[in-house]
């Protein structure tokens, strides 16, 4: 049907309309009357359906109401009375996205689902949710998810606990969190964006109950509301859907909302803070600084100066980062650009940087003496076209991974929407790549460098020191505030806070009524498909090589990877086979230095990328094999640049230029220690793995805790060891690129296929074909049990075995017990109960059964809750309803939509991995037809998995040493000479 400007359609007014080939589809711009509330609905052939409500929630403080909300909307509304209808959705929902986020100036809530019926059964929970909470009635949502007083007994000593305290208190364990902190305070002192939306962790319990509701009355209503639709559906219906159900519930309301500008600074701003540090016995070279601008009238330049963060610091040797390097004072050097601000900002940040304050007058030197020379002398014109044909690259291969496109294209949109402009302009990407073509021409990224940055007084300048004591003073300040406050209580009083804890505790145990249940909607298992999804395929010998075909339709676009047998490393070499991966291609070659290399692969190619993987066999437990992967992508008209530049890496490489590769590592070195504060939950996962499986503690030797040990170690004395290291790197190099140990995987338009595997071929024939000898490894493994002491004000906590080790095979019931344990038995233990950010139950089909919790304030507590998960589940009792709502959520994870450059990938790990077709169908099978036998059957797997007692943590230094009896070994990041 064609739609007219001005038309009324289910009192939604159009007021816009526009084809956009980028979404190869119509943008429709309503605005419903009643409220006036705004409607953008991007119509086109995508199946993948996107929805989002957002809202504009501006906090003047920082005790992250905006966050807590954002939990506690989806914790029962009027028509879905349940504690968590966001847990009851995903259990029975096919969704490929359902989630939230908060902003620091906004709230959003976006689903989307490939079928119609669950895209609308997500809407509709959704708006009910964020419309009509239970917030108003049941104030412990208020303390389950933001905070409370915890006292279970009036002799125990009172605890603050809460999902998002918890979770904030993981987030500024983090020095890079605090330093953004203080520099978001000194850059915006007048401005929400001075305040942390999220929650400070000290200032979240000074949150009452009714400042929390009053936020929510105020900012949740459709006057302030932001709607957006994405995809194939039936664009009438859904307009209809949302008058009839919804808004026409609601009248006008004149909401203040704006986000106020703060006032541009005279002078530059300064400040300096500290961080804690467990562990480290050298803390002169633990400092942070940086440097951060606040971006004024970037309208139309905002890809332009995304663009140019990249010319200034993409790479080591870009001519900014270059130069800060050059001064020898830090290991890393990272910078940050957002749009999604009113007042977008712009911050170069050095991390593990010798000195403090004493340096920041060289860095600040530094950065004007390179930007005025780039203005005075111009961009390098090399580097403006690899900048931008990388950026157009990016923007035409659309390649979002595992999200939906909807989602992305929507949460764009947002960075002009939300400030009432409009939220088509990030869309218009052909636009905008002319645009930055037009300035390059025109010496217009020049200037936009003069005025932004250098002649932009509007910024600040933060350096951060570690104190190792400052955990301690900050673990006794908190200790000394609960006490004092708790001194301060009658008995009566401290009655009656045990009193509303064993009521919050009651209400966290109460089971959902069956009625109350089956209000979420909910997929049939007839709506699921049960043949196995499969990606296009084929293999087989060309010439000499083993290839695996995937045709696809890639709009032009071919994708290339390598796999090479590591075998042919030596077990002692492992580690230099790690540092080898952080090297290629970032290295001299025959023909091209470190820069020109970089930006041949920015304008002839969409990227190159290496990794080294570790697969496990599926079929044979302690079967591996073990890669290092060498991928790149680029348009068909330059796949002889890409091939040119992926074998200048793969056989002219050159490992001689200290200074280079020391930033390199000392990057990396960087980057393995903050993971520990980050992503502790995978480290500590992948380390517990490596107390039983010979594969796990492979990768522990090239990429796991082993490897980033020793990488430290050589940063340490890497004067002194650089010649032997530039010999072994030479020596392991031209073991591994060898042409008898790989295979060879093409992605691209089917016609393509044979022309790009010849050309290929050709290329292979300059690999080394010498006889390598093949290595087995063995590697000694325990059960080490380690603690990780970190400043962490929070832990990561895992346990778990390879259950084909104990005498069991893989089933795919034990999938189906995934989203049961995630969603269920641990969501209830170790999130609500027990205030953890996250949780999880994994088991992978090579038997790997894993608990782990993320953010998580307990340790021997969430152990136990794993210890007794085995009993939970043969005592299981689970009614045909919710069984069948986990199958779907199974079949989801399995059925979740993937861009083409993954599902390549993921059929690459299947085939290597030995998960045939015929295996995955198997599987699905038993998936559909699990029972609730099947379900308690596995209670004796979990039992036998969690008798072996393996476990490691990494987490809060102070909780890890009162448990030291659950470990082996205490340990640091660094191991502490003795």
């Amino acid at each position: 049907m064609e739609y007219q400007i001005d038309q009324v359609i289910h009192g939604f007014r159009l007021r816009h309309k526009e084809y956009l080939k980028e979404i190869q589809g119509t943008a429709y711009y309503f605005e419903y009357q009643k409220t006036h509330t705004p409607l953008l609905y991007l119509s086109n052939q995508d199946n993948n359906k996107v929805f989002h409500i957002a809202f504009r929630t501006p906090s003047n403080n920082s005790t992250g109401v905006a966050h807590i909300i954002e939990h506690s909307v989806l914790d029962g509304s009027r028509k879905y009375p349940v504690k968590e209808p966001f847990v009851e959705l995903v259990k029975g929902s096919v969704n490929t996205f359902l989630n939230a986020m908060t902003y620091p100036d906004k709230t959003v809530y976006p689903v989307a689902s490939t079928n119609d019926k669950d895209f609308m059964n997500l809407i509709d929970v959704y708006l009910d949710a964020v419309f009509y909470p239970n917030i108003y009635q049941n104030k412990k949502i208020f303390e389950q998810e933001g905070w409370h007083y915890h006292l279970e007994d009036p002799k125990d000593k009172m605890t603050y606990n809460g999902v998002v305290y918890n979770e904030m208190k993981g987030v500024y364990s983090s020095p890079e969190e605090i330093l953004q902190n203080e520099l978001f305070k000194q850059l915006y002192p007048d401005s929400i964006y001075g305040k942390e939306s999220g929650g400070f962790p000290d200032n979240i319990p000074d949150l009452t109950y009714d400042e929390f509701l009053d936020f929510h009355h105020k900012f949740y209503h459709p006057s302030n509301a932001y709607i957006y639709f994405y995809g194939d559906g039936d664009m009438e219906e859904h307009l209809k859907y949302l008058d009839e159900a919804y808004l026409s519930d609601f009248d006008y309301q004149e909401i203040d909302s704006q986000i106020a500008l703060q006032p541009l600074f005279s002078k530059p701003a300064e400040s300096s803070a500290y961080y804690p540090l467990s562990g480290a016995t050298e803390l002169n070279n633990k400092n942070y600084l940086t440097i951060g601008w606040v971006l004024n009238n970037l309208k139309d330049d905002w890809l332009a100066f995304d663009i140019l963060t990249n010319i200034l610091l993409g790479e080591n040797s870009y001519p900014l980062k270059k130069a800060l390097l050059d001064l020898n004072i830090c290991e890393d050097i990272s910078y940050s650009y957002t749009t999604a601000m009113r007042q977008p900002y712009f911050a170069i940040t050095l991390k593990n940087m010798v000195g403090g304050t004493e340096n920041k007058d060289r860095v600040r030197s530094t950065i004007k003496k390179v930007l005025q020379r780039l203005v005075k002398e111009g961009i390098d014109k090399k580097m403006l076209e690899a900048g931008i044909n990388s950026a157009a690259f990016e923007i035409k291969e659309k390649d979002f991974g595992s999200y939906p496109p909807g989602l992305m294209f929507g949460l764009e949109l947002m960075d002009t929407w939300l400030y009432d402009q409009d939220p088509l302009s990030h869309l218009r990407m052909d636009d905008a790549i002319a645009h930055v073509k037009t300035m390059a021409e025109n010496g217009e990224f020049e200037k936009l460098i003069n005025t932004q940055l250098i002649q932009n007084e509007h910024r600040a300048i933060v350096t951060l020191k570690p104190d190792p004591e400052l955990a301690a003073k900050n673990a006794k300040a908190l200790s000394d505030r609960l006490t004092k406050y708790q001194s301060s209580l009658s008995e009566q009083e401290i009655d009656g806070i045990v009193k509303e804890t064993k009521d919050l505790l009651a209400y966290q145990n109460r089971e959902d009524a069956p009625e109350d249940l089956a209000t979420i909607p909910k997929l049939e298992l007839s709506d699921l498909n049960a043949k196995v999804q499969t990606s296009q395929i084929a293999r087989g010998m060309m010439d000499d090589c083993f290839v695996l075909w995937h045709p696809a339709p890639t709009d032009g676009i071919v994708y290339l990877k390598f796999y090479f047998d590591i075998r042919t490393i030596a077990q002692e070499d492992l580690a230099v086979l790690g540092i080898l991966n952080k090297l290629l291609f970032n290295v001299r070659t025959d023909l091209y230095g470190v820069d020109e290399m970089d930006q041949m692969i920015q304008i002839h190619t969409g990227g190159i990328s290496t990794n080294l993987e570790v697969l496990d066999d599926v079929q044979c437990e302690g079967q591996y094999q073990a890669y290092l992967s060498i991928g790149g992508k680029a348009l068909i008209d330059q796949v002889d640049y890409l091939l040119e530049l992926l074998f200048q890496g793969m056989t002219a490489s050159h490992f001689d230029e200290k200074e280079i590769i020391e930033a390199i590592l000392q990057e990396h070195r960087t980057k393995f220690e903050n993971r520990f504060l980050t992503s502790g939950n995978v480290l500590a996962s992948q380390r517990l793995q490596s107390y039983y499986s010979q594969s796990a503690a492979l990768y522990q030797q090239l990429g796991g805790i082993d490897f980033g040990r020793k990488l430290s170690a050589i940063c340490q004395s890497y004067d002194t060891s650089f010649d032997e290291l530039s010999q072994k790197l030479l020596h392991v190099y031209k073991q591994v690129i060898n042409r008898n140990h790989v295979k060879l995987s093409i992605t691209c338009e089917p016609a393509q296929q044979n022309k790009i595997y010849h050309k290929v071929n050709q290329h292979l024939q300059s690999i080394d074909n010498s006889e390598q000898p093949i290595h087995t490894y063995q590697f000694d493994t325990k059960t080490a049990n380690e603690g990780f002491m970190t400043s962490s004000k929070v832990n990561y906590v895992t346990k778990g075995f390879n259950i084909k080790r104990l005498g069991y095979e893989y089933n795919g019931s034990l999938f189906v017990l995934k989203t049961i344990m995630d969603m269920g038995y641990l969501w209830n233990r170790v999130r609500i109960k027990g205030g953890a950010y996250g949780t999880g139950f994994s088991i992978s089909k090579a038997g790997d059964l894993i608990f782990t919790s993320y953010r998580d304030p307990h340790v021997a507590n969430t152990l136990k809750a794993y210890d007794e998960a085995g009993q939970y589940v043969s005592d299981m009792q689970i009614s045909q309803r919710e069984l069948e709502k986990a199958i779907i959520g199974s079949i989801s994870a399995k059925d979740h939509p993937l861009s083409l450059a993954m599902q390549s990938y993921v059929a690459d790990r299947q085939f290597l991995t030995r998960q045939t077709q015929e295996w995955t169908q198997i599987e699905r099978d038993q998936i559909l037809s699990t029972t609730e036998a099947d379900l308690r059957k596995c209670g004796k797997i979990i039992d036998a998995a969690m008798h072996q007692n393996a476990l490691c943590v990494i987490g809060n230094e102070e909780k890890i040493r009162k448990n030291q009896e659950l470990f082996n070994e205490l340990t640091f990041i660094q191991k502490q000479s003795k």
